[in-house]
């Protein structure tokens, strides 16, 4: 035999032996290894080349156990992973195989035509929450992805899993919390590639879902179409007071109108059977052993049909290794399978199918939103892309106030996707009902959030569940108990709820950073101490707080206060700067210079936007004068439309001339675009000085030498010219201190605008108030504050 491969339980054995070896499937060691088996009298080092036959591609191969590999690869792979080659093997069928009983056959067919209508009925059909009527399975299924190692199973470091995730850099990528690197196969692949599969996943991922999809696509003879496909609910299957597999089966298959028993074992025995366990997870506890004795002794028996178990990936591990299972993981969504999900649930839901079209594009569009990243983190599983398809649907947007769709999230997480199914899990802690569990995760959030830990190990998140179970009412005092207390809990808030899930061997995080954030600002909204929102808002510079900031303010029953207090922060910032306080008071004479019908702090911002040094107008085109977002917040803050006046346009005209002077050429591109703009003296100073340059079209070197020693005076002479008739292009001089407090500060007020239009509850009062002094200098605040008789 020249080359050989792994059986279905071989490969389970070498995932087990590779997985307490430790090291990950790229580590070039395997091959050092493998050759010094093959070759022991050389030298072998990681850097290669390897032993004949053996390559990074033969190990994959060997790992998947999908193609044969070279028979000596095979065997020195065995050896280096301490297993018998011979165990390992897949044994090929006898040359001579027995006849096959063709009554077999005809009986798999009677008994498919007579369960058609039943898993038709059954299994097509799905109830999404808070939607009246089903859906079929066929018209909203996204096909799955399935990660073939198990995150959490996998060693690793926090170090390595805070590689390229920085909250505090501009480009965040919010979603690498949850990043996963290897490979996604589609589903349907893994079930055809394992004949013993245990589909793991978080909660509401699609499993159930999955299992549906397979049953039907087998019952249409569009897969396995000479099996028959059994979809067994392991919830209702442990309620009968007697279990018994094979018996609950064999009723089931009755069902369809085959009485004998004898033709159902018939079936099974000779590997007819699809057998599809659902919900593992959602065994009561107490039934736990039973159900997975019976599925045990099942497997064994029957052991050449296929068989797939789903469960929740955190109360699943190393449970049936002994029965050659492949261990697979649901994928998060991305962002075809995001697109697919919306294009499916609009057409299924809308009043026609062209509406629908247009809706699903349209979430789609504002999803993928710059604004709307937080929401887009959490729809990569099923059921929370449902809620925002649902919360999307009512108004072809996203709410202001987010804290309300996260709050729904919460829930539907916490509580009600089990109570929708029945399901009563088994509270592990007496006084850890739906209330304290919320809180719990509150003060896990908060503390782990405001020390900038995003990744934590299991025994940090386990003291601080201890710290908060401690101080329940009747608490234990006993440290031991405690620490058991805290372990058990954490389990089943990870298994139940998956709110908190493994990242990596023993390091643990929020599901969604969004979750995190929003429990961040439930804790510091609850907290009665009175320094808890100025505490807050002392963060309010920093990028990775203010989702914190914006769901606080939307979650107070009366945010004036907070809001006042960032107000506050904001106007410090650059308060005792004296030049830069100077330069806000030029920011509002020129804005009140023009003639244009809007408010006054809009104007501000247009010209506050024009300071060069902070490149917020890129290009200086008019549509860009804020950055779109701002733009947005500061239109919608005040009045419904922007009309630019001349005084506006001309000043964006002016000032590219201004920038560009450093390059004589640039300027000159721009004087066509002055011409029906200028006013007369300025259009005559203007020319004046243009006619000091060599002509451009004249010796390039000429000009060059011109410029080089006439540059400076001449840039003077046309800032100057400028600043006269214009107020504008001062040349600041601030230092790069001063460029980044200022860019803080801005930053800062476009935060407090996004503040005030995040459907928070602000009095008229004080959103006036607020809206007034954006971006006034201090003493113009302070007059404002004398004129109400309140201090600001």
């Amino acid at each position: 035999m020249t080359t050989l491969k792994a059986s279905e339980e071989g490969l389970v054995k070498i995932r087990q032996a590779r997985r307490e070896r430790g090291s990950t499937i790229e580590d070039p060691k395997w091959l050092v290894e493998a050759s010094q088996t093959l070759e022991p009298d050389r030298t072998w080092t990681e850097a290669g080349p390897y032993a004949d036959g053996l390559s990074l591609p033969t190990w994959r191969r060997f790992l998947r156990g999908r193609e044969p590999i070279k028979a000596n690869a095979f065997k020195a792979f065995c050896t280096v992973l301490q297993l018998n080659w011979e165990e390992i093997v897949d044994r090929p069928p006898p040359e001579n195989p027995q006849p096959r009983n063709l009554d077999i056959d005809s009986l798999v067919q009677e008994i498919r035509q007579k369960c058609h209508t039943k898993i038709q009925q059954l299994y097509s059909k799905m109830q999404l929450l808070d939607i009246a009527q089903p859906v079929d399975v066929s018209n909203l299924y996204v096909e799955v992805n399935i990660l073939e190692e198990i995150t959490s199973w996998q060693p690793g470091e926090i170090r390595d899993l805070l590689r390229d995730f920085n909250p505090d850099a501009d480009n965040f990528n919010r979603l690498g919390l949850g990043k996963v690197c290897q490979k996604r196969v589609p589903g349907l692949d893994a079930v055809k590639s394992h004949s013993k599969l245990m589909v793991l996943g978080k909660p509401g991922c699609g499993k159930t879902t999955f299992l549906k999809h397979i049953a039907i696509q087998c019952d249409r003879a569009k897969f396995e179409a000479n099996k028959i496909p059994i979809f067994i609910s392991l919830k209702n299957f442990a309620e009968i007071t007697n279990l018994d597999l094979l018996e609950y089966i064999s009723d089931e298959i009755a069902s369809y109108g085959v009485e004998a028993r004898s033709q159902t074992e018939s079936v099974l025995s000779q590997g007819r059977g699809l057998i599809l366990l659902d919900g593992l997870d959602e065994v009561p506890e107490s039934d736990s052993d039973a159900v997975v004795r019976q599925i045990r002794q099942f497997v064994q028996k029957y052991y050449n049909n296929q068989f797939i178990i789903t469960c929740r990936i955190a109360a699943a591990k190393y449970r049936f290794h002994d029965e050659a299972f492949t261990c697979v993981e649901v994928a998060d969504f991305n962002c075809e399978q995001t697109a697919a999900f919306a294009k499916n649930w609009f057409a299924a839901f809308s009043q026609n199918l062209e509406a629908g079209k247009a809706l699903a594009s349209q979430f789609v569009d504002t999803l993928t939103l710059q604004k709307n990243q937080q929401i887009r983190e959490l729809a990569v599983t099923p059921i929370l892309l449902n809620l925002t398809c649902l919360v999307f649907q009512a108004k072809a947007d996203f709410p202001s106030n987010r804290a309300k769709l996260y709050d729904e999230g919460m829930e539907i997480m916490l509580r009600k996707w089990d109570e929708t199914r029945g399901i009563q899990r088994d509270e592990v802690y007496r006084d850890l009902n739906f209330s304290r569990k919320q809180y719990l995760l509150a003060f896990v959030a908060a503390i782990t959030f405001e020390q900038g830990d995003y990744f934590f190990e299991k025994n940090t998140v386990q003291q601080l569940i201890a710290d908060y179970l401690a101080n329940l009412p009747d608490a234990t005092t006993d440290r031991v108990q405690l620490e058991m207390d805290s372990e058990v809990v954490l389990k089943a808030i990870e298994a139940q709820h998956g709110l908190l899930v493994e990242r990596a061997r023993g390091i643990y995080s929020f599901s969604h950073l969004t979750f995190q954030e929003y429990l961040t600002a439930t804790e510091i909204v609850h907290n009665s101490a009175p320094q808890a929102l100025g505490k807050l808002v002392s963060h309010l510079t920093e990028k990775r707080w203010r989702e914190v900031l914006l769901l606080a303010v939307g979650m107070l029953q009366k945010a004036d206060d907070l809001l006042l207090l960032i107000k506050q922060q904001v106007d410090g910032l650059i308060a005792k700067d004296e030049q830069l306080q100077q330069f806000l008071l030029w920011v509002n004479q020129k804005s009140l210079s023009v003639d244009f019908p809007y408010k006054p702090a809009a104007v501000r911002f247009f010209y506050f936007s024009l300071l060069p040094c902070l490149e917020l107008a890129l290009n200086r085109n008019p549509e860009r004068f804020l950055d779109p977002a701002l733009y947005l917040a500061v239109k919608h803050t005040f009045d419904p439309a922007v009309e630019f006046t001349l005084d506006l346009v001309l000043d964006l005209a002016i000032l590219p001339v201004l920038d560009g002077a450093i390059d004589p050429a640039l300027s000159l591109a721009h004087d066509i675009l002055l011409v029906p703009l200028v006013e007369p003296e300025l259009m005559q100073a203007l020319q004046e000085l243009k006619k000091q340059l060599p002509h451009p079209d004249g010796d390039k070197e000429i000009f060059r030498q011109w410029w080089q020693a006439n540059g400076q005076v001449w840039t003077r002479e046309l800032r100057q010219i400028i600043i006269s008739y214009r107020n504008i292009g001062h040349d600041w001089l601030f230092s790069e201190q001063q460029k980044s407090l200022l860019k803080k500060y801005y930053d800062a007020n476009k935060l407090l605008v996004y503040c005030l239009n995040s459907g928070c509850n602000v009095s008229p009062a004080v959103r006036q108030e607020i809206e007034e002094t954006l971006l006034l200098p201090i003493a113009n605040i302070k007059k404002t504050g004398e004129e109400c008789d309140r201090p600001l």
